[in-house]
C-alpha cells in the first residue's frame, strides 16, 4: 500500500511541476489578451470603445453609504469583506474522549463563486460593494472579490444594529464581532465518547458571528482596472483568468508586467508544490524498499 501511495504522489507532483512549468513558459502569452485593450486615462466615457477591452486608472469612489443588508452595520469605503464564524470541534476526540471546540473562520471551498455572491442578505461569508465609479463608468461589483481587505474593522456603532443582534468588542479571534446571541462561546473541551449513534455535540455547537474586513483607511484608491466598455459600466471579463484590477496607476506596458509577474510568481509556487509533492513520494518508497 505505501508502495502504491508513494507512486501516486510522484505521479501528482510531476504533473504538478509539468502545469507550472507550462504556465512560466507561456506567461508572457498569456498577457496577449491585454495588447490590443484601449487606454482610458482621463476616466473619460468614448462611444467609439463600446464593446471593447479598456484599461482604466482612477480613483475609486461611491456616494453611497456602504451598509450591510443583513446585520446593519455601516462600514468606512467602497467595499467590505462580511465574515461568518462557526463554533465547530476543531479535529478528532483525544485519547480521553474529549474533542476541542473553538469558533473557525469560514473558508470558501474552491471552485464555489466566490464569497457566494455579493451583498448577501442572508448569513454567509460574502462581499459587500457599494455603488462604485471610476472616472465615468460604474464599475462592476465582481473585481471586489479580487481585491486585499486586509484591515479588521473595529469602529461599530450599536446604534446601527439591526434588532437581535449584539456587539461583541473583545472578541479574541476577530478583534472585534457582533453575533445573535449576547455572550460568545468560548474555546472548550467536550466530552465525546465513541458511541454508535450520533457523536455528542456541545449545546452551543453551530452557533456563528460576524466580523468585517475593509480596505485600509489610509489607501489612496487609486486603481488600474481592465474591462469591457458596456453602456457606462466597466465590466469584468469573465474570460479572462487572470488579475483585472491592480493597486496604483498604471500604464498599458506596466499592466502587462505585473500580470506576466504574477503568472510567474503563481508558477514558481507550483513548481515547489510539486517538487515537495514528488520528494515525499520518493521517501515513501525508499522507505517501502528499507522494509523488504
Amino acid at each position: 500500500m505505501r508502495k502504491i501511495f508513494g507512486f501516486i504522489l510522484i505521479v501528482i507532483g510531476i504533473f504538478t511541476v509539468f502545469l507550472a512549468v507550462k504556465g512560466m513558459v507561456s506567461a508572457p502569452e498569456s498577457t496577449k489578451v491585454f495588447e490590443n485593450a484601449v487606454t482610458v486615462e482621463d476616466g473619460k466615457l468614448d462611444p467609439a470603445n463600446e464593446g471593447k477591452m479598456v484599461i482604466v486608472t482612477g480613483t475609486l469612489k461611491s456616494d453611497q453609504q456602504l451598509q450591510d443588508p443583513l446585520t446593519g452595520v455601516e462600514l468606512p469605503g467602497i467595499a467590505a469583506r462580511r465574515v461568518v464564524w462557526t463554533y465547530e470541534a476543531l479535529g478528532p476526540r483525544d485519547k480521553n474522549d474529549y474533542v476541542t471546540w473553538d469558533w473557525v473562520e469560514d473558508v470558501i471551498p474552491i471552485g464555489e463563486a466566490p464569497y457566494y455572491g455579493i451583498n448577501a442578505d442572508t448569513q454567509i461569508t460574502t462581499v459587500l460593494v457599494a455603488p462604485t465609479t471610476i472616472g465615468d463608468f460604474q464599475v462592476d461589483n465582481n473585481y471586489f472579490t479580487e481585491v486585499s481587505l486586509s484591515d479588521t474593522f473595529t469602529d461599530y456603532n450599536e446604534n446601527d444594529l439591526k434588532k437581535g443582534w449584539y456587539l461583541h468588542s473583545k472578541d479574541k479571534e476577530a478583534k472585534c464581532s457582533i453575533s445573535q446571541d449576547e455572550e460568545l462561546s468560548r474555546r472548550t473541551k467536550h466530552y465525546t465518547p465513541e458511541t454508535l449513534g450520533e457523536p455528542s455535540k456541545p449545546w452551543d455547537a453551530g452557533r456563528q458571528k460576524i466580523s468585517y474586513r475593509i480596505f485600509s483607511l489610509e489607501d489612496p484608491m487609486v486603481y488600474t482596472l481592465v474591462g469591457i466598455q458596456k453602456g457606462d459600466t466597466l465590466i469584468q471579463d469573465a474570460n479572462i483568468g487572470l488579475a483585472t484590477i491592480y493597486e496604483g496607476a498604471l500604464t498599458l506596458d506596466d499592466f502587462m508586467e505585473e500580470t506576466e509577474g504574477s503568472v510567474r510568481a503563481g508558477s514558481i509556487f507550483g513548481i515547489v508544490i510539486g517538487l515537495l509533492i514528488t520528494l515525499l513520494g520518493v521517501k515513501k518508497l525508499l522507505f517501502w524498499r528499507c522494509q523488504e
